[in-house]
């Protein structure tokens, strides 16, 4: 029969999973807004944020209401900084701002659906630790977007625009790349089964 520490470390992992997939919408929500030259309201980044929040008072309040042993706080001190990695991905969706010009929006629509992607590949690993994963995969495609983006843009005679496309591409990046260190955490610390 578990522990309340174990079924309230379930729980936990759940509501991480929940903001996983938080963030994963709020970054897509935003990836087409920038396709349609269009404004998002954050209104996902936002409730990631405050989701976020919770997760980490949860996680404080279980090292403070138990006595958790050596790898149960190894979990508990995961899932905070899983909680504050989620939600600066979250925060990301937000740096998505900008015009992209019409001839870079096929690469822009594949780097944020592969974006995205790892997003979702995360939740998987969240919920099954163990479970195979086409994560390494998302994030091999976004660098290699990026790539692609970063050759277009200097072919490009407007440098502002070059610009604003490379640091775009970077932000989708960053979201991969935080992705892929929080499924390097989860793997590494003897995760609660969700």
């Amino acid at each position: 029969m578990p522990t309340a520490l174990e079924k309230e470390l379930v729980t936990l992992a759940h509501r991480l999973a929940d903001l996983c997939t938080l963030t994963a919408s709020a970054f897509e929500e935003a990836s087409r807004a920038l396709l349609e030259n269009g404004h998002t309201l954050g209104e996902q980044a936002a409730a990631a944020a405050a989701l976020g929040a919770a997760c980490e008072d949860q996680a404080c309040a279980l090292l403070a209401l138990h006595a958790p042993h050596e790898a149960d706080v190894k979990a508990v001190v995961a899932a905070v900084h899983t909680a504050a990695d989620l939600t600066r991905m979250g925060g990301l969706a937000a740096e998505l701002a900008g015009r992209v010009p019409p001839d870079a929006r096929p690469a822009f629509a594949r780097l944020g659906a592969h974006a995205v992607t790892t997003a979702r590949e995360l939740r998987r690993i969240l919920v099954e630790p163990g479970a195979e994963s086409g994560l390494d995969d998302a994030v091999a495609d976004v660098e290699a977007a990026e790539r692609e983006l970063r050759a277009w843009a200097g072919g490009r005679d407007r440098l502002g625009a070059a610009v604003d496309v490379v640091l775009l591409a970077a932000v989708h990046g960053r979201f991969a790349a935080t992705a892929a260190g929080i499924a390097r955490r989860v793997r590494a610390c003897a995760p609660v089964k969700a």
